[in-house]
């Protein structure tokens, strides 16, 4: 993952548009892992199935999307569950979910957690769709990897199967 060296203003960044996006973390934007076959292919899956759970409780799911975890930090889940659209989310979703590439580093997955949870999101799964492993990562709860096969977000009913998801 690149940075990219001129630091700029949260609300520069905000107003600019990058083909691909990047997060702003501390006045630095960062460039993200593209996915690659796989990984488009879960972030599909997990967008529909979240969907399909959350319509009829009037919640929204959403892929790569900006969301802005504190003031001068901008984060792009791979897919979120929230209770309102916002143009760039800045009430914690209830959800998000990282979608691991092949180019991606844990430091960098666990520091976007932590500015999850930070934020105030109660859950956090990272998916690998390579390793065929998946992870849960509760607010105030140690990650827990995903043994039996789901993805739960228990408090809101969300439950997810790699079966399901996973090419």
């Amino acid at each position: 993952m690149a940075i990219v060296p001129n630091s700029v203003t949260i609300d520069e960044y905000l107003a600019t548009s990058y083909s691909p996006d990047r997060e702003y973390v501390d006045g630095i934007i960062l460039e993200r892992n593209m996915g690659k076959g796989r990984h488009a292919f879960v972030q599909l899956q997990v967008g529909i199935r979240l969907t399909e759970q959350t319509r009829s409780l009037s919640r929204v799911v959403t892929v790569e999307h900006r969301t802005r975890v504190s003031p001068e930090r901008v984060r792009i889940p791979d897919v979120c569950v929230v209770e309102q659209l916002e143009e760039v989310t800045t009430q914690p979703p209830l959800l998000c979910v990282e979608i691991l590439s092949p180019d991606d580093h844990w430091k960098r997955v666990l520091a976007a957690i932590s500015d999850y949870h930070l934020m105030g999101v109660p859950y956090v799964w990272v998916v690998d769709p390579y390793s065929i492993r998946a992870w849960t990562f509760e607010l105030d709860q140690p990650p827990r990897e995903v043994l039996d096969g789901k993805l739960t977000a228990p408090a809101f009913g969300l439950e997810l199967t790699l079966t399901d998801i996973l090419p």
